[in-house]
C-alpha cells in the first residue's frame, strides 16, 4: 500500500508577535503504518517527500524561514540540499548528536553554513562544547523558570537566539517577554483575546447584525450595504479589498453596493468573520486570521471528499472553520456569549466543540493541523479520508490562504 508524506506548519513568532519561520511538522505514514516508523520508508518514498517539499516549499513556507527537527531518515538522505542555507533551521535534538555517526553529520552542516537549533537542554558548564555548536537553543517554557532565564541570559552574552516551545499560557508569554527571549511557538497564540470590554460598543452590533442579514432565508444587498456603510472601517476595507481583487480589470469600485455584488454573498460572509474577528482581537498576532481561513478551507476540502450528508454541507463547515477560532478565548463566559450571540446553526457549535454531524472534520483539521499524525490517522478513515488525498487537500488549503490571507 502507497505510504503518504504528511506535512503541516506551525508559526514561530518574535517577540513583537510577527511571524519568522514556520515549523514543519510531518510524517511518512499509510494504513499499515499509522505511526510512521520511518524504518519502513522505501528509497522511492524518500525521493516522493522530497519531491513533495520542492513542489510545495513556497506554499507551505510562503517565503518565511524553515524551521525542521531533523531526524535520523532526513540526515542520511540529505535533505537540507532542498534548501537554501538562509532558508533554513534545523533542530537538532541532543539524542541525535549521542550516535557518532550522526554527529559527524550534524557537523558536517554546520561546516555548510546552516542555521543549528538545539533542543533538550539548559546552559551548564558540563554542556559548554554543545552550546558552543548551537545557533539557537530550544527549551519548553515549562521547565525552570531560573534555568531558562539563565540559559536567555548566556545565549545572549555569547550572540546566541532562544526560542521557548508549549507556550501555551499568558503568563509563559509574559514570562518569555520579560526576560527577553527571541522566538516563541504554542498554542497560546491560537487562542484570541476577546476584547470582552468593547462587546457592547457599535463594532459588534454591526457585525451581528450583518451576520443576521447574512443568514436570513433571503439575504438582501441594498439591507446589508446600508448597514456596512454606518461602519467606516468596514466600509473603507471593503472597497480596498475588492479593488485589490479586481485590480486587473482597470475598474475601481467606488460604492459599497457595487462591492457586494462583486464580492457576492459567501466571499462576503468569510470576510465579514474574518475583518470581525481581526477587530475584536487587536492583540492578536495577523497569523490567526490566516490560522482561521486555513482551517475553514481545509474543512471544506474534508467534508467534500467525505462525502454523504457533510459533503452536501460544505459552506457550513466552512464556517465553523472559519469561526473556529473564536473558541480559542481564555475567557469561558465570552466564548459562550460570542457563539450564542453568532446566528449559525447549533451543528456548527458543536462542531467546534468536537461534536456532532461535524465533529469528526473538525477534529481531523485540529490534528493535521497540529501534527498529531495518530489522530489524523483515525480520523481519516472516520472522514472516508485516503492519506494522499489528505495531503494533497492541506496545500491546496495552504494556497487559498496565500491567495486571499491578506486581504482582511
Amino acid at each position: 500500500m502507497k505510504m503518504s508524506f504528511l506535512i503541516s506548519k506551525q508559526a514561530v513568532f518574535n517577540q513583537s508577535g510577527g511571524t519568522d519561520m514556520y515549523q514543519m511538522l510531518f510524517t511518512f505514514v499509510s494504513k499499515k503504518n499509522p505511526l510512521g516508523d520511518e524504518e519502513l520508508v522505501s528509497e522511492s518514498e524518500i525521493e516522493d517527500a522530497k519531491d513533495y517539499i520542492k513542489r510545495n516549499m513556497d506554499t507551505i513556507f510562503d517565503r518565511k524561514l524553515a524551521y525542521i527537527r531533523f531526524t535520523h531518515l532526513m540526515l542520511d538522505n540529505n535533505f537540507h540540499e532542498l534548501f537554501l542555507k538562509e532558508k533554513l533551521v534545523i533542530e537538532l535534538p541532543t539524542e541525535l548528536l549521542a550516535d557518532p555517526v550522526s554527529l559527524q553529520q550534524c557537523m558536517r552542516l554546520k561546516r555548510l553554513g546552516y542555521t543549528i537549533a538545539l533542543s533538550g537542554f539548559m546552559y551548564s558548564e558540563d554542556n559548554e562544547e554543545l552550546f558552543k555548536f548551537a545557533d539557537i537553543l530550544r527549551f519548553d517554557i515549562t521547565g525552570d523558570s531560573d534555568e531558562i532565564a539563565y540559559t536567555v541570559k548566556k545565549c545572549h552574552e555569547r550572540g546566541k537566539r532562544a526560542l521557548a516551545a508549549n507556550v501555551e499560557e499568558q503568563e509563559h508569554f509574559e514570562f518569555a517577554r520579560e526576560i527577553d527571549i527571541d522566538y516563541v511557538c504554542g498554542g497560546f497564540f491560537a487562542k484570541p483575546v476577546l476584547e470582552t470590554k468593547r462587546s457592547g460598543g457599535p463594532m459588534i452590533k454591526t457585525f451581528l447584525q450583518i451576520l443576521a442579514l447574512l443568514y436570513s432565508p433571503d439575504p438582501n444587498i441594498e439591507y446589508i450595504s446600508a448597514v456596512i456603510s454606518t461602519d467606516p472601517v468596514l466600509t473603507i476595507k471593503l472597497l480596498k479589498v475588492i479593488n485589490q481583487l479586481c485590480a486587473d480589470k482597470g475598474n475601481t469600485v467606488s460604492t459599497v453596493r457595487q462591492a457586494l455584488v462583486m464580492l457576492g454573498i459567501d466571499r462576503l460572509k468569510e470576510w465579514i468573520y474574518l475583518v470581525g474577528l481581526q477587530r475584536l482581537n487587536r492583540n492578536s498576532p495577523a497569523e490567526i486570521l490566516r490560522l482561521a481561513l486555513f482551517r475553514a478551507r481545509f474543512c471544506e476540502r474534508i467534508s467534500r471528499n467525505a462525502g454523504g450528508s457533510v459533503g452536501s454541507r460544505s459552506n457550513e463547515v466552512y464556517l465553523m472553520g472559519l469561526i473556529s477560532i473564536v473558541t480559542g478565548s481564555r475567557d469561558e463566559e465570552a466564548l459562550k456569549r460570542a457563539l450564542s450571540d453568532l446566528p449559525v446553526s447549533q451543528e456548527i457549535k458543536e462542531g467546534i466543540t468536537g461534536g456532532g454531524v461535524f465533529g469528526d472534520i473538525f477534529n481531523l483539521s485540529r490534528s493535521y493541523e497540529q501534527g498529531e499524525w495518530e489522530s489524523v490517522a483515525v480520523l481519516a478513515q472516520a472522514c472516508n479520508m485516503d492519506f494522499e488525498v489528505l495531503a494533497n487537500e492541506y496545500i491546496e488549503a495552504q494556497k487559498f490562504v496565500k491567495k486571499y490571507g491578506n486581504f482582511a
